[in-house]
C-alpha cells in the first residue's frame, strides 16, 4: 500500500484527533465518578487532577523539542496502548489510570504533530474530528471505547492498524510547524466541538436519528471548509457563524409539545454550520510566527479550565451556557484576526482535497448515521409489552440512572436496560443526553432502542440533562413542570405523562427534587411539587409519583407527600441508596388510593450509585 506522504500525514493526524476523543470520553466522567464523587468531591480538587494531566503533556512536549518527530511516535504508541487498555479494564482504578496516562500521551502527540506535521495540522484535525463523530453517531452515541462486543473492537483495530500504517507512510513527509495562533486554539476548539458541534449524543436530543445524520454530514462538511484557502473576509463570516451557531444551540429552548426548556427541533442548524465553521477559522488562523512543541499543550491547559468553568456552572448555579458561548466569541475572533486579507499560498491542503471524495464519503456519513444504531444498538429479546394482563397490573421502576455510570465508573446501558426490561413504566432521574463531561452519549435514547419503548424526556439542568419516562404503553398527554431552586444549584422540574394503562388514564409523574444545604434541604420544593400534584389528583385521574425525592420516609416532606393522600408503594422496603452500602431509601414510588401495590422490590444493580426500586401496580376495582 502507498500513498503520497502529505495523505499520509493528514491520517496520522486524523487517527490520532479519533484517538483522543474516545480517550477523553471516559477520562472525563473518570474524573467525576472515580477519582471522585461529583455531588461531595470538591470541584477545584477534581480539576486539579485534570490539569495535572494534560501538565504532564505539556512537560512532555517543552521536553522532546528537538526529537519532536520521535517522541511523538512513541506518545502515540502510548495513547493507543492506553486506548487498547480501557477496552479492556473493568473500570475501577485501572480505567482511570490508563485513561489518564492517555490523555497526558494523546496530549503531548498533538502538540508535537502540530510542529511535526504543521501543514496538514487542521485538515488533519476536521478528518479526525469527522472519523470521532461519524462513527459516534453509527453507535447510536454508545462509545466503542465502552463496548464488549464486535463493534468495540472492530472500531479499535481500525485505529491501532491505521495509525501504525499511516505513520509508516508519513515517514518521508517533511512539514514546517503550525502557526503558534493556530496551536493556542486547538484544543479550546475541541472543546466547543465536543461540547456542542462533534456532539452526536446532544444532536440526538435535539432530532433524533435525523440528528445524528446531520451532525455526520456537518464534520464531512468541516473537513472541506478546514481545506479552503483563507482570506479574512470568509474568517468573519466563519466567526460570526460559529458564536451565532453556539448561541442558537446552547441558549435557544422553548416549550415543546408541553415540555418547557427544550431545544426546539430547528436549532438542529446551529449543528450543521458550527463544525465547519470552526475548522474555517483553524485554518484562518494558520499565519505567522511557528508554533513550538509545548503551544498546544499549553492550549490544553486551557481547554481543562473551561471544562471545569463550564460544568461547575451547575454546582455553582451561574448560567454555564453563556461561558461556553463567550468562549466561542473569543476564539472566533483571535482566529479572525490571523486571518490574510486575500488568498494566501496553500498552507491547509485544499489543492489535496477532491470534492467528489468528500462527496462520497458525505453520503457514506450520512448513510450510516441513519442506518447504524439499528444495527449496533438492538433491542433486548423477550422484553415486556403493552399487552397487560385482564386485571390491567402494571410493573413499575423508579431509578436514578447518575448519568449512566456504575459503580465502577463504566457506562453499561445494557445492564440499565436488563434491570428495566421487566418494566412496562420506568421513571427515571439523572437522565444525560450529551453531556461532553459524561462522554456525549445520548442515554435514553439507546435505551429506547434497547427496550423498543417510547420515552418523554423533561430537561432540568439544562436541555439535555433531566428526569424521563420510559414506557411501553400509549402516551396520551405530557406536561413539565419547572420547580423553583429554592437555592438548591442544579435545576429540578417534575414531569407528568398520561398513560393508556389498559383503557385507564393515569398520571405517571417523574421528578428529582434538589436539596439546597447538602442535606435533605428539599422542603420548600416538595411544597411546590405537592401543589401540582394536588392540580392532577383534581382530575380524579389514579397517579403514580417517582423518583430519587432525596427524603426519607418519616421525614417532614415525606409527610407532605403521603398527606396529598399517597401511599407508598414502597412502604417497608430496603434502602436505595448509595448502591453499593445503601443506608436511606430516598428513591420513592407513592401510588393514589385508587392503585393497589404488590411485590415491592429494590434491586442490586450496581449500574448506578441509587439502586432501582420496582413495584406492580392493580387499579382497584
Amino acid at each position: 500500500m502507498t500513498l503520497p506522504p502529505r495523505t499520509a500525514a493528514t491520517l496520522v493526524v486524523a487517527v490520532g484527533v479519533w484517538v483522543l476523543c474516545d480517550l477523553v470520553r471516559v477520562w472525563a466522567p473518570s474524573l467525576i465518578t472515580i477519582f471522585g464523587q461529583a455531588a461531595s468531591t470538591p470541584p477545584e480538587l477534581i480539576g486539579a487532577y485534570a490539569l495535572g494531566c494534560v501538565a504532564v503533556g505539556a512537560v512532555v512536549a517543552l521536553l522532546a523539542r528537538r526529537h519532536a518527530t520521535g517522541v511523538a511516535a512513541g506518545a502515540l504508541a502510548v495513547a493507543l496502548v492506553c486506548r487498547t487498555a480501557l477496552q479492556l479494564t473493568d473500570g475501577g482504578q485501572a480505567q482511570l489510570v490508563a485513561a489518564s496516562l492517555g490523555i497526558a500521551a494523546g496530549i503531548a502527540w498533538l502538540s508535537l504533530a502540530a510542529v511535526s506535521y504543521g501543514d496538514v495540522l487542521v485538515v488533519g484535525l476536521a478528518a479526525g474530528l469527522s472519523l470521532g463523530t461519524v462513527t459516534h453517531a453509527a453507535l447510536g452515541t454508545w462509545g466503542a471505547v465502552w463496548r464488549g462486543d464486535a463493534w468495540g473492537w472492530v472500531l479499535l483495530v481500525f485505529q491501532v492498524v491505521g495509525a501504525a500504517v499511516a505513520w509508516r507512510l508519513a515517514r518521508d513527509h517533511r512539514s514546517r510547524a503550525a502557526a503558534r495562533r493556530t496551536a493556542w486554539l486547538v484544543m479550546p476548539g475541541l472543546l466547543l466541538a465536543g461540547i456542542v458541534f462533534a456532539n452526536a449524543g446532544r444532536a440526538s436530543a435535539v432530532a433524533g436519528t435525523a440528528g445524528l445524520v446531520v451532525v455526520a454530514l456537518a464534520s464531512v462538511a468541516a473537513v472541506a471548509t478546514a481545506a479552503v484557502r483563507p482570506r479574512r473576509a470568509m474568517a468573519w463570516a466563519a466567526a460570526v457563524v460559529l458564536v451565532a451557531a453556539s448561541a442558537v444551540a446552547l441558549l435557544v429552548t422553548a416549550d415543546v409539545d408541553g415540555i418547557p426548556a427544550v431545544s426546539p427541533t430547528w436549532t438542529l442548524a446551529a449543528y450543521a454550520v458550527g463544525l465547519p465553521a470552526l475548522t474555517h477559522l483553524w485554518a484562518a488562523s494558520d499565519h505567522g510566527r511557528p508554533a513550538r512543541a509545548a503551544t498546544l499543550a499549553l492550549g490544553g491547559l486551557v481547554w481543562v479550565a473551561l471544562l471545569f468553568v463550564y460544568y461547575a456552572g451547575y454546582d455553582l448555579g451561574y448560567r454555564a451556557d453563556i461561558v461556553v458561548v463567550l468562549a466561542a466569541a473569543v476564539l472566533a475572533v483571535v482566529a479572525a484576526t490571523g486571518a490574510p486579507r486575500a488568498a494566501g499560498t496553500d498552507r491547509t491542503g485544499a489543492a489535496r482535497v477532491s470534492p467528489v471524495l468528500l462527496g462520497g464519503l458525505g453520503l457514506l456519513a450520512g448513510t450510516v448515521a441513519w442506518l447504524g444504531p439499528g444495527l449496533t444498538v438492538p433491542a433486548l429479546d423477550d422484553v415486556a409489552g403493552p399487552d397487560l394482563p385482564a386485571s390491567g397490573s402494571v410493573r413499575v421502576t423508579a431509578y436514578n440512572l447518575r448519568m449512566g455510570y456504575g459503580m465502577d465508573g463504566t457506562f453499561r446501558p445494557d445492564l440499565v436496560a436488563e434491570t428495566l426490561r421487566s418494566s412496562e413504566v420506568a421513571l427515571l432521574s439523572e437522565v444525560d443526553r450529551g453531556w461532553y463531561l459524561n462522554g456525549g452519549q445520548d442515554e435514553l435514547a439507546i435505551l429506547e432502542r434497547m427496550l423498543d419503548r417510547d420515552a418523554v424526556f423533561a430537561p432540568a439542568a439544562d436541555p439535555v440533562w433531566g428526569d424521563a419516562v420510559l414506557t411501553a404503553l400509549p402516551v396520551e398527554e405530557s406536561v413539565g413542570t419547572p420547580l423553583p431552586s429554592h437555592g438548591a444549584v442544579t435545576g429540578a422540574q417534575a414531569l407528568s405523562v398520561r398513560l393508556d394503562l389498559a383503557g385507564a388514564p393515569t398520571w405517571f409523574v417523574s421528578t428529582h427534587l434538589q436539596p439546597n444545604d447538602g442535606d435533605e434541604g428539599v422542603g420548600p420544593q416538595t411544597e411546590d411539587l405537592a401543589a401540582m400534584l394536588r392540580t392532577r389528583l383534581a382530575d380524579g385521574l389514579p397517579l403514580v409519583l417517582g423518583g430519587d425525592l432525596n427524603t426519607q420516609p418519616g421525614s417532614t416532606s415525606y409527610a407532605l407527600l403521603v398527606g396529598l393522600g399517597l401511599v407508598d408503594a414502597l412502604d417497608g422496603a430496603d434502602p436505595t441508596s448509595p448502591a453499593d452500602r445503601p443506608t436511606a431509601r430516598i428513591d420513592h414510588l407513592l401510588v393514589s388510593p385508587d392503585l393497589a401495590p404488590s411485590a415491592p422490590r429494590v434491586g442490586g444493580s450496581q449500574a448506578s450509585d441509587h439502586l432501582p426500586a420496582s413495584v406492580t401496580l392493580t387499579p382497584r376495582g
